[in-house]
């Protein structure tokens, strides 16, 4: 029930954010779990726009909501999930992004993967230290 409260305490426009997020990271999660890329990268394509500079609490409340749903969907989507809902969400509101993939190698020589999404210069999700990951796509502005 305390989800439930906290869910009902968000104003209207947080409440449809949430829901939304929810449903694109199921999507996603289950598109780079089960579906080739090539199959999916479509629907997370071309965003259009004149302006570069993105709405600043639009891109907030994204973020905001794609971290509660993280936290509220069961299977905790990586990432890529995460960048790529958070990628159609935006693109949804006229945003450009750029997604970023890339790898580190940890002291063992073993290397991590990640993905991150910014709008512009403000972060959107999978937040980290750049300077540390080789980028091994360059960034997609506006498709993925």
């Amino acid at each position: 029930m305390p989800r439930f409260r906290s869910f009902l305490a968000l104003g209207a426009a947080d409440r449809l954010a949430l829901l939304e997020a929810m449903a694109e990271l199921a999507l996603a999660a289950v598109l780079v779990r089960g579906v080739p890329p090539r199959r999916w990268r479509a629907r997370f394509g071309q965003t259009v726009t004149q302006d570069t500079h993105a709405d600043i609490s639009t891109v907030r409340r994204v973020r905001l909501a794609i971290a509660r749903a993280h936290r509220t969907i069961p299977t905790a989507p990586n990432c890529l999930p995460q960048a790529l809902a958070a990628k159609r969400m935006l693109a949804r509101r006229g945003i450009t992004t750029s997604l970023f993939l890339g790898t580190e190698s940890d002291g063992a020589g073993v290397r991590h993967f990640h993905a991150w999404l910014k709008a512009g210069p403000e972060w959107v999700t999978g937040q980290c230290d750049e300077a540390r990951y080789t980028v091994f796509s360059p960034p997609e502005h506006g498709s993925a």
